[in-house]
């Protein structure tokens, strides 16, 4: 053997060298020798890891292969209502993926996270992930199967006849949904760290569907469980509930979506629906009992105030108290809430469950022509001696809704699940409760209709067609708002409205008449107005003479219209509500027609610097319940000597000082900046 080396004592300075004598180093020869037995060893240990490892990869593949079969077979039991065999697959893939798991032992914990960059042995790692995932969801499945059970019974029970309680399903299946979201977000979180490039190229497709549909599924669960308060509530989790629902034409707006024509009544009691009653919405407008004057501009078609009008404020539930009130006032009972639908949440549903007959109305009504097909069957078909025009929708809805609860397909489930949400977000469908804590917990989730506040610029143009037929159905509308900042930080606002008839010429005769609009535009409360143009000057007589009469006027209609002043320069009826300055006025577009309505105004803001020398500004803009989605293009122009730092809601010009956003106004919009300023 060589001589050991005789290291100093004490450690060297680190700038000296230590240099070993050279009698005291290994022979060439023996380093050489020693250097090969390193590399034969190393090549030995990783020959022998990737033996194993390809090995290992082959069995987690088959177990997995297995263990997803197994999912897909309780997936197909499931929709056959086999749920003893259901239960069973799912067994069989606890076992799959446990076995996969065992195999996959020997390269776990930290060592998967290497496998990755070694080639041959990567798809170890994504394979651990995509056995976690499967075993995830397959300890999902008896909570899964517990729950289809429960809702299939309960359907069951309802066909035939039996009395089910809403309340008591969201019972039964509370824990085991609890269970199995908690598992299917596991899995959710699994699958997201499978590398797709180490499946084959034929499963990939079906690894990225299952990913979406696990990802959305797990969405679905989680707002379910964060509504559920509201849910009890409405379904009368604690006590008794009655609800009044109006059903909107959007195609003659008004303010919170559309003329009401249909109304229900909903009893509901620990989660059963006790009765269900449908009208038309002036049988109970003709037992109104008190005269109470209506506001100003509904005074040109109607002499009283009555439920059908009610939905006059755009503040939803300023309109649903007054929709009770009347309610009320005609001999109806005191309600805990008010539910407004519009026709679009119905064209949404036909989407997903595609046509449906009605062989009484001698018609099949699809997503594409129900609108006008049961707008002809109200206006023009209708048994003139039974009188009943709005009976086609009330049966339309009961066959529809028996589609939507008897569907056993989880994906057309999730689908409806969807179109309601939609609905809601988009404004189809408000919810008010009198309830003050699930009132709270609808204006969080943004289904409430309140009119909001945000601290800097607003925008909410409204539309109440007043004898204007059935014409909003072809209104296109632009709106057009440009915020302009001066070096001295005040703002002048721009908006231009421009609403095009796109009827004329069509077979429906309600759609070929002149649009009668009382708009409305709602900004922030102390804008002075500089300048309007392109609306029409009117100001209609009041029909009778209300005082001498003895009609009693309303508190909020009195407060409004007491605010107001005439603008003498432009005719603009100018007024406070809400919390906002409102102009008004008369706009009529004649078929095949474009009118542009501009309103030039100065906010009563202005923009400063604050802290660290940063000053912000926002638009909020506000869609009106009904619409479809204006197309809205908004600006907002600052000085050139501004230094923009962040922005959101648009694209930013820099070099033109400028940030726009255009978009659909199909939910509520926003714009903004924060410049930073050095003086």
């Amino acid at each position: 053997m060589p001589p050991a080396i005789a290291y100093p004592p004490v450690p060297p300075p680190s700038w000296q060298r230590f240099e070993a004598p050279v009698s005291a180093m290994p022979a060439p020869s023996h380093r050489l020798r020693r250097l090969l037995l390193i590399f034969i060893g190393i090549g030995l240990f990783c020959g022998g890891l990737f033996f194993v490892g390809r090995q290992a990869a082959l069995h987690v593949q088959a177990r997995t292969e297995a263990g997803y079969g197994s999912l897909e077979q309780a997936a197909k039991s499931l929709a056959q209502d086999d749920y003893a065999g259901a239960t069973e697959a799912f067994a069989a893939a606890q076992i799959d993926f446990a076995s996969a798991k065992r195999t996959l032992g020997f390269f776990g914990g930290s060592a998967l996270g290497i496998t990755r960059f070694v080639p041959g042995l990567s798809k170890l790692s994504s394979g651990e992930h995509l056995i976690s995932a499967g075993a995830h969801i397959s300890e999902a499945g008896p909570s899964l199967v517990t729950v289809v059970k429960h809702l299939h019974g309960a359907k069951d029970a309802y066909s035939d006849g039996v009395t089910v309680s809403f309340l008591g399903i969201l019972k039964d299946v509370e824990g085991p949904l609890q269970t199995a979201g908690t598992e299917l977000r596991a899995a959710d979180g699994e699958l997201s760290r499978v590398n797709e490039d180490d499946l084959p190229l034929d499963k990939r497709p079906v690894f990225l569907s299952a990913k979406a549909h696990l990802a959305a599924g797990t969405g679905l669960l989680e707002g379910f469980q964060k509504n559920e308060v509201v849910l009890r509530e409405l379904l009368g989790g604690n006590g008794p509930r009655k609800y009044l629902f109006l059903f909107q034409n959007n195609h003659e707006l008004r303010p919170t979506g559309g003329f009401i024509g249909t109304y229900a009544l909903l009893d509901m009691n620990d989660g059963v629906v006790r009765d269900f009653f449908v009208d038309g919405i002036f049988n109970p407008d003709g037992q109104l009992k008190e005269n109470i004057v209506p506001p100003e501009p509904l005074q040109k078609i109607s002499a009283g105030w009555s439920l059908h009008d009610s939905n006059w404020f755009p503040d939803f539930p300023t309109s649903a108290e007054k929709a009770i009130f009347f309610y009320e006032k005609t001999g109806g009972p005191t309600v805990d809430g008010v539910i407004t639908v519009t026709p679009a949440v119905l064209g949404r549903l036909l989407a997903i469950t595609g046509p449906i007959a009605l062989p009484d109305y001698n018609m099949t009504v699809d997503q594409d022509n129900f609108i006008p097909a049961i707008q002809e069957q109200v206006e023009v078909k209708y048994d003139k001696t039974e009188n009943k025009p709005k009976a086609v929708l009330g049966d339309l809805s009961e066959k529809l809704f028996e589609q939507v609860f008897a569907t056993q397909d989880p994906k057309k489930l999730f689908t409806f699940g969807n179109a309601l949400i939609a609905s809601l977000n988009q404004k189809d469908i408000l919810l008010y409760a009198r309830n003050v804590d699930a009132q709270k917990l609808i204006a969080d989730a943004g289904w409430s209709g309140k009119l909001a506040s945000p601290p800097s610029d607003y925008l909410a143009v409204i539309h109440a067609n007043i004898n204007g037929y059935k014409t909003d159905g072809v209104i296109d509308e632009k709106i057009e708002h440009v915020s302009e900042i001066a070096p001295d930080g005040s703002v002048i606002d721009t908006v231009r409205v421009t609403r095009t008839h796109k009827g004329g010429n069509t077979p429906y005769e309600w759609w070929n008449k002149v649009n009668t609009d009382y708009m409305r535009v709602y900004v922030p409360e102390g804008a002075e107005l500089l300048s309007a143009s392109g609306m029409t000057w009117e100001f209609p007589k009041a029909p009778l003479d209300y005082d001498a009469l003895g009609f009693r006027r309303d508190q909020e209609v009195e407060a409004i219209e007491g605010s107001e002043r005439i603008d003498e320069a432009t005719g603009t009826r100018i007024g406070t509500e809400s919390g906002k300055t409102v102009f008004g006025n008369w706009v009529y577009v004649s078929p095949g027609e474009s009118v542009t309505v501009e309103y030039r105004y100065r906010l009563p803001l202005t923009v400063r610097a604050g802290a660290e020398h940063q000053a912000s500004f926002s638009v909020f803009y506000q869609k009106q319940p009904g619409t479809p989605g204006s197309e809205l293009v908004s600006t907002i122009r600052y000085p050139a000597s501004w230094e923009s730092v962040w922005q959101t809601g648009g694209n930013l010009v820099p070099y033109d000082h400028i940030l726009i956003l255009e978009d659909a106004l199909v939910t509520d919009k926003f714009s903004g900046l924060v410049w930073r300023l050095d003086h």
